[in-house]
């Protein structure tokens, strides 16, 4: 609920007042979840009997009960409460009506008119609530050839061109290893929402917010889409190289312990040649190469000398990297500032001493799996007012008394309509 006008005012959570009906499902739940740890009241609604999220794994170990131990529903409605409501029944309706007028924002991730065709789309929530922000997310929009395709992450995925540039060149191109095309879109519709709710909270008038998944994933391609423009020609999948003029640069090297990424720039190659000729790791021709002065996206026909040096200097950095390991790599990338990074794994970056001198990692005590589980802290850092993860998230329909009670529904009433499958 919002901040009463004679309460004091709170300066430690950068949008305390504002109240937030979340009913998306899935990574979308991601945008909720970060407006709830900017300090928002969140009050994620479920269907009676839980959100259809709630089934999707991995599951803590030794679940029986697999709709109270989802750790994907743990890890993306955290700083939210919870409530069951039937939207599509009459009752469930006017209740949702009255939880409408005292928000702020609703989130909601439907198949475009959905909503209308429960009477309860825009016109509806314009008449509930005029201040209101609406973000609505779908696969492909909410208007269009394709707003009304069933998709999956793997659709959405491969339609905003992310296999397109994914796998070898010889083979099937091949999905990233997490679903993330929801998880595009939630963290899209948290920025549009915020734009959407400062604009609101100063002018009395609010605005829709639509975000497409396919495009979220689109906006993840910015190495990829400046290529047509800017150097004539489309990046295209190619494994563990790319295309740099007229040859293929490789860009995952192995090394002692994993991979690392070495992005095949001038600088980066130069400071790399110094590093293995004070190592003594390449012999007198190789280290008269000067990288900096190489032309390599031009026409092939005139720089072979250059395209021999890079590809020979590319061998020895293949046998330098083995012997070094990812920590050793990324230090000395830091230092020098080359551009060089270690392909980290879950394991890598749970132990990350860079985010655990940040106190990045937040530890939930959950009554229902009795015991803390780790969670993601905060994209950002604000000094005066910090993201915070307050509450682990809800039990099906553990805030019904509480929020119920807020709208002036009292034990009976609530039993009843318990009873009847509204709540």
């Amino acid at each position: 609920m919002k901040i009463k006008p004679s309460d004091p005012p709170r300066l430690d959570l950068p949008v305390l007042p504002f109240k937030v009906l979340d009913l998306t499902e899935g990574g979308h739940n991601l945008c909720g979840r970060l407006l709830g740890d900017m300090g928002a009241d969140v009050v994620r609604v479920e269907p009676p009997g839980g959100s259809p999220t709630r089934l999707r794994g991995p599951f803590a170990s030794g679940a029986k009960d697999l709709l109270q131990h989802s750790l994907y529903w743990a890890a993306y409605n955290s700083n939210k409460r919870g409530i069951t409501l039937d939207i599509s029944s009459q009752k469930g309706k006017e209740i949702l009506s009255n939880l409408i007028s005292e928000s702020d924002v609703i989130l909601e991730s439907f198949s475009p008119g959905y909503l209308e065709c429960l009477g309860i789309g825009s016109d509806f929530l314009d008449s509930c609530n005029s201040k209101l922000v609406h973000t609505s997310i779908t696969p492909f929009g909410s208007s269009g050839p394709h707003s009304q395709f069933i998709s999956t992450d793997l659709i959405t995925s491969a339609m905003g061109g992310m296999p397109y540039l994914s796998g070898d060149k010889d083979r099937p191109p091949v999905r990233i290893s997490f679903p993330q095309a929801e998880l595009n879109a939630g963290s899209q519709a948290f920025a549009g929402t915020m734009a959407a709710l400062w604009h609101s909270d100063r002018t009395g008038i609010g605005q829709r917010v639509e975000v497409s998944e396919q495009v979220a994933v689109i906006w993840t391609l910015m190495n990829a889409t400046p290529f047509p423009p800017l150097e004539k020609m489309d990046m295209k999948r190619a494994g563990t190289f790319r295309q740099r003029g007229p040859i293929e640069a490789r860009h995952v090297y192995k090394c002692k312990d994993g991979h690392v990424t070495i992005l095949a720039q001038a600088a980066t190659l130069d400071k790399l040649l110094k590093w293995m000729i004070n190592e003594d790791e390449v012999p007198p021709d190789v280290a008269s190469y000067d990288p900096i002065s190489w032309n390599i996206t031009t026409d092939s026909q005139t720089n072979s000398r250059e395209i021999y040096e890079f590809k020979r200097l590319e061998e020895f950095l293949e046998k330098f990297m083995l012997m070094k390991n990812k920590s050793e790599l990324f230090d000395r990338a830091v230092s020098d500032k080359l551009l060089l990074a270690p392909c980290n794994t879950v394991q890598d970056i749970s132990n990350s001493l860079q985010l655990e001198s940040r106190n990045y990692w937040v530890d939930l005590y959950h009554p229902e799996l009795e015991r803390e589980i780790r969670h993601l802290g905060p994209p950002i850092r604000l000094s005066k007012t910090p993201f915070r993860l307050r509450c682990p998230s809800p039990s099906i329909g553990q805030h019904n008394e509480e929020i119920y009670g807020e709208l002036g529904l009292n034990s009976d009433d609530q039993c009843q309509l318990n009873e009847q499958g509204v709540i």
